[in-house]
């Protein structure tokens, strides 16, 4: 359900061997990864129907000392993301849906429901405010949640932009298109999933994840938060829905594949539409469709999802051209030294490697840096700050170090550290206003942002905003040092903050602004607005 942050990782592998065999190079690869087999993967390689490796490896219960096999069942996020949609395409095909249905169709007073349709919650541009953004979600989501209030509370929450205008992933959508499933076929989510995909496609160990009858032989969640392997935050899946609330093995998401993609569970031309990026209504197109990101890999047209939840992350890609799966499932997160998109891109490079194309440097025009420079933003206020010295390029996102870019032509770039590419795209004026980044399976479209201005404030008027404030239950402090200001919250490092008016305040790392009340003698409270989000903080 979490989304995967745009990072480049510090953990290297060495991924070929000499003279080595694939399954071969796929062991090695999995030793480096999990040496001491702390937590479980497993992974799966096929072509068509011929599944040319899979392994399980490590422990899926760590305090009972029981090893993961081939049988073992993995919560898979928001991979469950793909069989909400194609449940919605089911009911289009049976009759019963439209995709330019309106939401007010099947939720009379959903708050501008007129203007929101099946599609805009398929391809995450419905605007609708994600409740798992929520400041309190993560204090709720251990225990049960009736659908119903959940329901209400999306109702509540508003919107960030109006339907077509940007795509932001969004589980509100897709807890919305499970609840819709349930209301338009007159059979419960899992029910519906079961009777047209588990059981046609033979998907014996894949189904809907209930807390209080769990599947045999599940891995367990764990948490690398800490120097100590510990169990993971246990989500309460009721909270999930649509978005996110399956478990499966790698073999069943394989059988998946497999008949989607052979027309056995729905139209042929439906899932085509699946596979479509969608285009806002400014034109423009976004690499998603109606469940899967859909974009290339070197070359190959690539259809993907991954997901993450507390002790979770899975990531499954098809590659249409080659009729080929892979799947990786672990249950462990933050990634650690398993990254399952990035990991199964390795195991495309060792698989697939003469269907790819290379990354290779080529000449160019040095003058025309100058164009690329400046600042991008990223999904979730991240920036990305594009630099020049001499005849090199650097690209540098936040809390990272700065890593040279190199030119491979139509103003492309990659990375040598990281498997990661960008391209600048250029207006009718020749100017950028957005780079495409392309990594581990995901994509996102960052618009160049112009440099804030800041002013000068007055000798001592900061003090009447330094201080500690809580945050929904996270401290954060406010303080001046040597005429710098900074803001930091508890368990992170410590941003300088730029003031933009007397009591306004910007980030230059993030895309985020503050805002202190007016109150005298000092402030009692500011807000963070950010991502869309207002949040507001009381001093203490």
């Amino acid at each position: 359900m979490k989304r995967l942050n745009l990072t480049l990782p510090l953990v290297f592998f060495v991924l070929l061997s000499y003279g080595q065999s694939p399954s071969d190079k796929t062991d090695s690869l999995l030793q480096q990864a999990l040496p001491e087999k702390e937590h479980a993967v497993a992974v799966l390689v096929a072509k068509g129907n011929d599944i040319i490796y899979q392994k399980a490896l490590g422990y899926a219960d760590r305090e009972a000392k029981l090893e993961a096999n081939l049988k073992t069942t993995f919560r898979i996020g928001s991979v469950t993301k793909q069989f909400t949609a194609v449940a919605i395409l089911k009911l289009v095909e049976m009759g019963k849906m439209k995709l330019d249905d309106p939401l007010s169709k099947y939720i009379l007073d959903f708050p501008r429901g007129e203007e929101v349709t099946i599609h805009h919650l398929l391809t995450h541009v419905s605007g609708i405010r994600s409740y798992t953004d929520q400041p309190e979600f993560l204090h709720r989501v251990t225990v049960p949640v009736d659908q119903g209030v959940l329901i209400e509370e999306i109702k509540s929450l508003g919107y960030e932009f109006s339907p077509g205008e940007q795509w932001k992933y969004n589980n509100s959508a897709y807890y919305i298109l499970g609840y819709l499933v349930e209301k338009v076929s007159g059979m419960s989510y899992e029910k519906f999933l079961t009777r047209h995909f588990f059981q046609p496609a033979g998907m014996t160990n894949t189904g809907v994840y209930h807390n209080d009858k769990k599947p045999k032989n599940e891995a367990k969640g764990y948490s690398l938060d800490s120097a100590d392997l510990e169990l993971a935050l246990d989500w309460d899946m009721t909270w999930a829905g649509g978005a996110g609330n399956m478990y499966s093995t790698v073999s069943d998401l394989h059988r998946w594949n497999q008949k989607l993609f052979a027309g056995a569970l729905i139209q042929k031309d439906l899932l085509e539409k699946a596979h479509t990026k969608v285009k806002l209504n400014d034109g423009s197109e976004y690499p998603y469709g109606y469940g899967w990101g859909v974009g290339e890999y070197k070359g190959l047209r690539r259809i993907a999802h991954g997901g993450g939840l507390h002790g979770f992350l899975s990531s499954l890609i098809y590659y249409p051209e080659l009729d080929a799966t892979i799947v990786v499932l672990s249950n462990a997160s933050p990634p650690g030294n398993i990254v399952p998109t990035s990991f199964a891109e390795n195991l495309t490079k060792i698989y697939f490697e003469e269907h790819l194309e290379k990354d290779e440097e080529v000449e160019v025009d040095y003058a025309l840096y100058d164009k690329y420079t400046g600042k991008y933003e990223y999904p979730g206020g991240v920036i990305m700050t594009v630099s020049r010295d001499g005849a090199h390029l650097y690209g540098q996102l936040t809390g990272q170090a700065r890593y040279e870019i190199f030119p491979k032509g139509d103003h492309r770039f990659f990375w040598k550290v990281v498997d990661a590419q960008v391209t600048f795209h250029l207006n009718e004026q020749g100017e950028v206003d957005y780079a495409a980044h392309s990594q581990g399976g995901f994509e996102a479209k960052a618009p160049r942002i112009a440099d804030q201005q800041e002013v000068a404030l007055e000798e001592g008027a900061f003090e009447r905003y330094s201080g500690e404030y809580n945050m929904n239950g996270t401290n954060v402090k406010i303080w001046e040092e040597e005429n710098r200001y900074y803001i930091q919250l508890e368990g992170q490092p410590r941003f300088e903050i730029f003031p933009k008016s007397d009591n306004r305040f910007f980030l230059k790392d993030l895309v985020a602004e503050i805002e202190f009340g007016s109150e005298e003698p000092k402030a009692t409270s500011f807000t963070l607005y950010q991502g869309g989000r207002e949040i507001k903080a009381r001093r203490q």
